[in-house]
């Protein structure tokens, strides 16, 4: 008799007798040996740490020696029967989440079936989308930053771990999402949980920690490195794997993640994906993130043939699926109070002018000389001009090799423009104008700095904390140890460290922030903390900041956009009066920045307040430069250059 089943070493075992049939011998031995079966002692043995695979041989062996033998003939083990049962369970769960998934976002009311320990209360659009993943188990919330979709997920699975089929979670993501994670777990379930933040030691026996810590809190890093730990830790505890800003997929620095994604995915109970922008390119960045929700099935088939699709016709034929799958509150839905948006222009002093000038004369006479045919090499060119130009306006000193001032953030570049950093030279220019930058600091102080920093001191004055926003870490040091020496200033950038047992951490300042009662500046980068933070409120659900000053802003609309969510989010207070001033210096590139974010602003509304995904083209951490914004930046700077030279 022919024999199927499962060791206690989890793996399939086959126990084949001859027949006498040669012909049918060899099929079978030559079908099991195809199948990667490793024969040990006369009796074939299958093993793989990718589950999908295994289910899938499972069911082939089983299917191909039920057709070729007779019941009497053949024994499939209890262990092979109720392997199959959890098959076909999942299919079905499937199944019922495309149906169910569409029926609950057709409903006009929603009333989720959630813990009694969940002690937040939850906004009437957030009902939605806790229900829908409560019921459809495995799905991707979409919705617009500052919508809650942290606490619609601690929502969701609060009944799940109540009924024991989640008893650990795993976040990955950035690590700028940890302290929020943490933080919402207090206002959500109202005490401290018990987390482990998943690096150095940690990070090679997590797998064993399962019974000292509930909340794990994991890089992308880490995880690619850590596929065994995660699988193992899975298979002993039933386990929520959430991915936050789960776009990051597509990001050139992270190309393991995506496969590392899709391994793991299989060995968790409940899998969740969350992100406010979830195409940043196009709907071919879509495909990691809804299969990683169901790697069993593919919902939106193969690679290839969906990333051609979506090339030509863009979702299309697929949105009926994805709708199933996702959830996505808009941003009109919020309701938030109108904020503020104050212009503040200043002219530039004698100076900085002359400087400016005399950058942008020449800026246009190596724009019109170049002629450099390599579009990569075109475009670092393109950008060491538009950032020279952006140096200059703020402060003529980060233009100086003399000074440290020039060696600003990589988030600028890196992160911002998507290149590495540009390297600067002032070998062009004049002797005198390169004396003038070189000693400006020595003579006067910038005027849009000098604005910024009156701002804030009279904010502050009046007892409130205020974020100043920025690109250059060398201004950002002015502020703390010159013009706002008197105040109580915090600096977060690329250089601050993010391990939270080091002294000085990201997190420490963030907390400081919002928790201490004295009013306090917090001087940083959209690329540092534009993502992932709230600074709107603090624990004890108190107004933290009202108040924004953007020293100088790029091109990036959606990092932009992401700052000003930091303090114009859910949970603020109904009257509360959001401010945000720009610090705008006439006849620079300034006035030709803000124009384009004015007009990318009004698109990326649009995106945020449509329905169908197709309309989402916002990308806060570019793998690479949109080609046709690019462009329209760079002419409408050429544009200016040209006008202010003929009028000069």
């Amino acid at each position: 008799m022919q024999s199927i089943g499962l060791d206690e070493n989890k793996r399939l075992v086959v126990k084949f007798k001859p027949t006498g049939d040669f012909s049918k011998d060899y099929f079978i031995e030559d079908f099991l040996n195809e199948s990667d079966f490793t024969k040990i002692e006369g009796d074939f043995y299958y093993e793989s740490k990718d589950i999908v695979e295994f289910k899938k041989r499972v069911k082939w062996t089983v299917d191909k020696f039920k057709k070729e033998f007779e019941k009497k003939d053949l024994k499939i083990h209890d262990s092979v029967n109720d392997y199959l049962d959890l098959i076909n369970s999942d299919n079905n769960s499937y199944e019922n989440a495309l149906t169910l998934g569409k029926e609950i976002k057709e409903k006009s009311t929603h009333s989720p079936n959630i813990s009694e320990k969940f002690i937040r209360k939850l906004m009437p659009y957030q009902k939605e989308s806790v229900e829908h993943l409560m019921t459809i188990g495995n799905g991707a919330n979409f919705s617009v930053p500052g919508s809650g979709k942290t606490t619609i997920t601690y929502a969701s699975l609060s009944r799940w771990r109540d009924d024991g089929t989640a008893q650990k979670i795993i976040v990955i993501g950035p690590t700028a999402s940890f302290l929020p994670w943490e933080e919402e777990y207090v206002g959500c379930f109202g005490k401290t949980p018990r987390s482990c933040r998943v690096s150095g030691d940690f990070a090679s026996k997590f797998h064993e920690l399962g019974d000292s810590f509930d909340l794990f809190l994991m890089h992308f890093n880490t995880a690619m490195n850590r596929q065994w730990e995660l699988q193992n830790f899975m298979q002993k505890w039933n386990t929520v794997l959430i991915i936050d800003e789960s776009h990051y997929i597509k990001s050139p620095a992270l190309k393991r993640w995506a496969s590392t994604a899709i391994i793991i995915a299989p060995y968790a109970k409940h899998r969740i994906i969350l992100s406010g922008t979830p195409m940043p390119n196009n709907a071919k960045d879509l495909w990691t993130q809804i299969t990683f929700l169901w790697p069993q099935h593919h919902p939106l088939g193969n690679q290839i043939i969906y990333n051609n699709y979506v090339k030509k016709h863009g979702v299309g034929k697929y949105q009926s699926i994805l709708n199933s799958l996702f959830c996505r509150i808009k941003k009109n839905t919020l309701n938030l109070p109108k904020p503020k948006w104050i212009m503040h222009e200043v002219e530039l002093n004698t100076r900085q002018r002359d400087i400016y000038n005399v950058i942008e004369a020449d800026t246009l006479k190596e724009i019109n000389e170049t002629n450099i045919q390599d579009q990569a090499k075109l475009q670092k060119f393109r950008i060491a001009k538009m950032v020279r130009l952006l140096q200059t306006a703020s402060n003529p000193s980060l233009l100086s090799e003399l000074t440290s001032g020039f060696d600003v953030s990589n988030d600028l570049f890196s992160e911002q423009f998507g290149i590495p950093k540009p390297s600067g030279t002032m070998s062009t220019l004049e002797p005198t104008t390169i004396e003038k930058i070189s000693n400006y600091s020595k003579f006067e102080m910038p005027s849009k700095m000098v604005k910024a920093a009156q701002i804030a001191g009279n904010l502050y004055d009046e007892g409130h904390k205020v974020i100043i926003w920025n690109s250059f870490i060398h201004n950002m040091m002015l502020f703390q140890n010159n013009l706002l020496v008197d105040k109580k200033v915090h600096v977060i950038n690329g250089n601050t460290p993010k391990d939270s047992t080091e002294p000085g951490n990201r997190d420490d300042i963030i907390k400081k922030f919002k928790e201490d009662d004295e009013p306090q500046i917090l001087v940083t980068s959209a690329a540092s903390l534009g993502e992932s933070v709230s600074l709107h409120k603090n624990s004890k659900e108190e107004t933290v900041c009202n108040h924004a000053i953007y020293l100088d802003r790029n091109f990036n609309g959606a990092q932009y956009m992401q700052s000003m969510d930091r303090i114009h989010r859910i949970g603020m207070k109904s009257d509360a009066q959001v401010e945000y001033h720009i610090i705008l210096a006439k006849n620079t590139i300034d006035e030709v920045i803000n124009t384009r974010l004015d007009s990318k602003w009004r698109d990326m509304l649009a995106a945020l307040d449509d329905d169908m995904l197709d309309g989402l083209n916002i990308d806060p951490t570019p793998e690479k430069l949109n080609v046709t914004e690019f462009n329209l930046d760079y002419q409408s700077i050429v544009k200016q250059l040209k006008k202010n030279i003929e009028n000069k």
